[in-house]
Formats: structure tokens, sequence, C-alpha cells
């Protein structure tokens, strides 16, 4: 191995020599791809310690079985689940790889090129004209191409995302007695106390006398050592004669349905867990990091090395609803898993589990599998499931369509009145509390509240005075400011940022054809209250002629919506267009209703929960006296400001009231999210 040079430019620095990089780093060395490249391993642990197990199932002519044969230090052709039958898995054998022997192997491989190893850690990287600078404690190191295996910050604090552990603790033991078949392990033995969380017991043999013993907790706390050793310590003593303990492993492995975000450096890949290999499910995942090996070996001997840091296995979007029910059962009703496994492995042969969990059944297969479960625990599941992922909201806005639809048929003025009702209650909820909360993302700490509801009604005071004196000025300011508002929500939602001229532009068009949309699928009504408002009947000059372009702009503003979900692929902007589409069947103020108060202001709560760190009761509390404030308002602009003599006139002072309280609440919107660098989608 050569000397490490900092000012050297290396071709491939690997961060880690863990499982995942020690299987890429082999694979390319195998190939020849690394004969004239300058590489540099970046690894703190010697690797000199059997610190874990990988196990998986393979068919012999599998290429991971043929690639990784001397490293397979024990074949299992059956297998055992909960001191059941022996189950005969010869076609697929489940084998057992000793991480020593793969560290080891790697070791070897390295031994014979010029390969640099710096037993230090890396912090940060930065990037500069496509070259990686990698900062270590002593100096700093520059790469062109990083593997980093690094752990991901997983993080489920205010998302809908779930975290759960798979804590570890085995003993490699000896005993007395020949107490093991050397052919057979037993998967899960659910015969010891589970304790309010989801716990069993793997045994895999060596020898006849000889075996790990590895106690796993499916939780979302992780086992105690102590606790741990007294639960091995009385099933060994229940099940094996005396022993001795020759060795101890333990770990634990991430269980999340949260996806790690590729690097945001073209040159950066990252592997192992933080490439989403770890089957969320099962905790499985040598043989995708295998898979993964093979997959960036190709890349690199093809020269392929366009969206290097988007290298990733296949995946189908069905298994990971799987995975997210089976998480969702595990974390809110733990003690269900028991049942759960024991019939699934009593009731359906190993190998098409096997090949479940690799995610290569057929659906048919997958409804068979389903069928012989638990359904309660999966339904409840389903239940959290789509209120989590986007249906509470959407579902709740078809119903309030569905009961102004069928009420309409029986009464149309008390389908009006149920709608104003519905309004009023979903304002209330979170329309004006949202924008009530505008006192906490004040930044200037010289300013105290009382000075800072001064500004903020002499703004809206002054607005009001303009609305009065010019209408139609007033009126197309608020469409601006509200459209830019309304846009720079859904970019937000979607992690973008808003500060370029091109993002700003893009938001204030995005919201401008939410605006747009709403307005002309509801022309009549606009026209109205706008005649209210500015004394201007905009259907007066040419009423075939406004009907036929308010057609193609309602046309235009969808389709400009619909272009940006598919170019980004966006889902959420599913649920928008739902909801605009759902809009049309109801009257204006209904469909503004809709998405005004559960896509906008839905969308702004939840980034208000994650910017100040309160939780939906304390951000209530914090907004009570303005939202009671906010109705004073309109009281005080519809019945003492503005004379109205019809219900239009009524619904135009309502909108001078949103208008008036959204300007200043626009600006500290605008202002927060710009001191903000990220927010994570909820729904």
């Amino acid at each position: 191995m050569s000397n490490t040079d900092p000012n050297k430019i290396y071709d491939f620095a690997f961060i880690g020599l863990g499982a995942s990089n020690s299987l890429i780093l082999s694979s390319l060395i195998k190939k020849g791809l690394l004969n004239d490249k300058q590489v540099v391993i970046f690894e703190t642990d010697n690797k000199s310690n059997n610190d874990k197990t990988y196990c998986f199932w393979a068919s012999p002519d599998e290429a991971i079985t043929k690639e990784l044969d001397k490293l397979i230090s024990r074949r299992f052709t059956k297998i055992k689940v909960n001191a059941g039958r022996e189950e005969n898995i010869e076609s697929c054998p489940y084998h057992y790889i000793r991480s020593i022997d793969l560290y080891d192997a790697t070791r070897e491989l390295v031994s014979q090129t010029d390969i640099s190893i710096i037993h230090e850690a890396v912090g940060q990287i930065n990037e500069e004209n496509q070259i990686y600078t990698l900062q270590t404690p002593k100096t700093s190191y520059q790469a062109k191409y990083v593997f980093d295996s690094r752990p991901p910050a997983f993080a489920s604090k205010n998302t809908n995302e779930i975290y759960l552990h798979q804590s570890f603790l085995g003993w490699h033991i000896r005993c007395e007695e020949n107490v093991f078949q050397e052919n057979a392990f037993e998967m899960m033995n659910f015969d010891i106390e589970q304790d309010g969380c989801t716990q069993f017991m793997y045994v895999i043999p060596f020898s006849s006398n000889e075996a790990l013993i590895e106690f796993t907790r499916f939780g979302a706390e992780k086992i105690e050592q102590s606790y741990a050793e007294e639960v091995l310590k009385k099933f060994i003593g229940q099940q094996f004669s005396r022993y001795e303990k020759l060795g101890e492993e333990r770990g634990c492995i991430p269980m999340t349905t949260q996806i790690n975000p590729p690097s945001k450096y073209k040159g950066v890949l990252n592997t192992g867990a933080s490439a989403n290999l770890i089957k969320p499910s099962t905790g499985y995942g040598f043989k995708n990091m295998f898979g993964f090996a093979q997959l960036v070996t190709n890349k690199i001997e093809n020269q392929d090395f366009e969206a290097f840091n988007n290298i990733k296995l296949p995946s189908k979007n069905r298994f990971k609803f799987y995975d997210k029910l089976l998480l969702l059962i595990l974390l809110r009703w733990p003690s269900v898993g028991k049942k759960i496994f024991t019939r699934l492995y009593s009731k359906i042969p190993t190998l098409s589990i096997f090949s479940f969990l690799e995610e290569k059944s057929t659906l048919r297969q997958e409804i068979r599998i389903f069928s012989v479960l638990p359904i309660t625990p999966f339904i409840k599941a389903l239940f959290l499931y789509l209120k989590n992922k986007f249906a509470t909201r959407y579902l709740i806005a078809f119903v309030v369509i569905l009961l102004y639809t069928i009420t309409s048929f029986i009464h149309v003025q008390t389908a009006d009145y149920l709608s104003y009702i519905l309004l009023f209650v979903g304002l209330m909820w979170i329309g004006i509390p949202h924008g009530a909360l505008d006192h906490l993302l004040s930044k200037n700490k010289n300013t105290t509240l009382t000075i800072f509801v001064l500004k903020y009604l002499l703004i809206m005071s002054a607005y009001l005075v303009l609305w009065l004196f010019a209408p139609v000025l007033s009126l197309i300011v608020f469409i601006l400011y509200a459209a830019f508002h309304f846009g720079e929500s859904e970019l937000i939602q979607n992690k973008e940022e808003v500060k370029s001229a091109g993002a700003l532009l893009k938001a204030f068009f995005m919201g401008l054809s939410i605006l747009t949309f709403i307005i002309t699928t509801h022309l009549n009504e606009s026209s109205e209250i706008i005649t209210a408002i500015s004394h201007v009947n905009i259907l007066g000059y040419s009423e075939s002629q406004v009907a036929f372009w308010s057609s193609w702009l309602s046309i235009v503003s969808l389709v400009y919506i619909l272009f940006e979900s598919l170019r980004q692929n966006l889902r959420s902007h599913i649920g928008l267009l739902f909801l605009l589409l759902l809009g049309t069947l109801a009257p204006l103020t209904l469909a503004f209703g809709l998405y005004f108060i559960l896509q906008h202001s839905h969308n702004a709560w939840n980034h208000l929960k994650q910017g100040l760190g309160m939780n939906t009761i304390e951000l209530y509390k914090k907004s009570a006296f303005f939202t009671f404030g906010a109705l004073l308002i309109f009281v005080f602009i519809a019945f003492f400001i503005r004379d109205f003599i019809d219900l239009s006139g009524l619904w135009a002072n309502f909108f001078i009231f949103i208008a008036c309280i959204s300007l200043p609440h626009f600006v500290m919107m605008h202002l927060f999210y710009n001191s903000k660098t990220e927010f994570t989608t909820t729904n």
C-alpha cells in the first residue's frame, strides 16, 4: 500500500469498510477496474473482530452464492420456526458469513494493490469543480468519486415515517452435549417473554454442540444489555445443556420507512444503510448490498458515471406499502408481532416467504400470504396509513362535497347554509389560526409584542383604506401577492427553495394557476363578488368572450399544475388537483375553502409546527387570542366599514377581510420560509 498524500486527487475514495463498501471494493478489484486508479480508504476500525453476522438465502446457481462461496462458513438446508416442524429448503439454502471473514478477504485483496488506507474519520465533504474534499481531524483529501457508507441520520420527528429498532445480543456457545442439528437453523423462536415488544430467538448451529444463540427485539426501544443477558441465560438454560460462552455479538439495525435521499453531490454515492439497502420490515440487507455492488461495478466498467449519486436497486412500490403496514403494527400493537410471524410461517412454505421478502413474489402469491394473516391489525394499520399518508383531508373534502350535493337536491338554501357552516368550521379549525401565529415569526428581538401588533394593524388598516378608495388596484395587489403566497407554500411543501429569481417566478405562476382555476370555473359568482368589490362588471363587456377566455384560462391553469407535477414527479400535486377538481362541484366560497383550508392552511400549519418546534396544542394556545381578534376585525369590516345589500356584498367584505389580514401574513411567512433550510413533507 502506498503512502497517503493530501495533495493527491484520488480517483475513488471509500468512507468506511463495512459490508457494502467491502463488496463494492472487492468486485472492482476482481474486475481489474482499479488497476490504474488512485484509491483511498478511510476506516477508523482495524476490523479485526467478528462483530457481525451476515445471513441470506440463495439458490446454488445465484451469483452471490458463486462469488462468495469461499466466505460462506455454514449452509442450512432445513429451517424451523417457533419450535415447529422442520422444513426442507435445499433448493434455496440459508447461508451464513462471518463478518471477520469478509473483512479479511477484502484486506487480502487490498494488500495486493496500491490502495491507501487512512485510519481517520471523515467529517464534512465539500465540492468544488466536481472535486470532493474530504475533511478529517488531521487534514483533508480530495477525490473525484466517493463511496460514502456513513450511517444515515434517520429522524422521525415531525414526519409520517416510522422508525423502529431491530436490536440484538447473540452469544456464541459450546454445550457439553450434542444438542444441535447441524444442517437446520431456527429462524424465530417466540418461546420467550414479549415484554410489550416483538421478541424472539435465532439459533444458528456451527456443530452438534456449538451455536450462535441470538436474542432479537423489534421495537421502539432498544434492548438493554443486562436485560438481554438474563433472557439469554433463561432460554439457553431451559432449551439446552450446560454451556460455555465463547463470544458475543450485538448491534442494532434500523427498521424505518424513511427513505434516505441521495447525496446532494453528483460524485458521492451513498452505500449500505444510507443507500436504503436494508429491508425495513426484516433488517436483511446483505444480499441487496451484493446486488448493489454488482450494479455499481457494471456502471463503472461501462464508464457510466452519469447520475452516479443516484445509482439504486430497482424496487416495487407495493412492497414499500407492505413494509409500512407491518411496521405500523409493530409500532402501535407490538404484541401482535408474535401472532403474525408464527401464523405466517405455519401456513405458508418458507421458500414462498423468502420470495416475498426478496420482492420477487407475484400478486397472487401475496394475496395468499395476506389471506392467512390476522386481518384486524392490518385493517387498523391500513386506516392509519391512509390517515397519515394523504387520505384524511381529501376524504374530508369528498364528504363535504357529497353532503353539499345531496342536500342541494333536497333543499338548495339548506345546502348553502350547510356550506357556510362548514366553511366557518374550517376557518376556525386551521384557516385563521395558521395566520394568527405571525407574532411568533418576528426575528426582531427589540420589538415587543405590542409594537408588533400595532405595526401589523397599521399595515392592515392602510390596505383597508386602499380598498375603500381604490378597489380595483387593491384587487390587483391582492391577486399578485396571494398568488405568490399560495405558490410559495406549494413549492416549500415539495422541498424546493424559493430564493432564486426562477423559483420566485415559479411560485407566482403556481399560485396564479390555482387562483385562476378557482375563479374561472366559478365565473358568474366571481363576477358578482368582483362587481360588489370594485363596481366593475366584467361580464358586462362581452359575456360570451369572457366565458370563452375563462374556459381557456381554466384549462391552461390546470395543465400547468399537471405539467409541474409530471415534470418533477410530485405526488403532492395529486391532492392539489383533486381538491381543485372537486371544487368545481361546489359554489365559489366552498371551492375556495377546500383549497385554502385543506391544502394551503394545512401545509402551512405543518410547516409552522416544524419550524417553531411546537405541537398542535401549543400552536392553538399561541394563536387563540389573535384568532379571536381576527373575527372581531371581520365583523368590523363586514358590518361597520362596508355596507352590503345582498349576499354577494357580504362575500365581497369577506374577501376584503381575507386580503387585509393576509398582506402582513404573506410577508411574515415569506421571511419564515427563507429562514429555514428544509421542511419535511407531511400530509
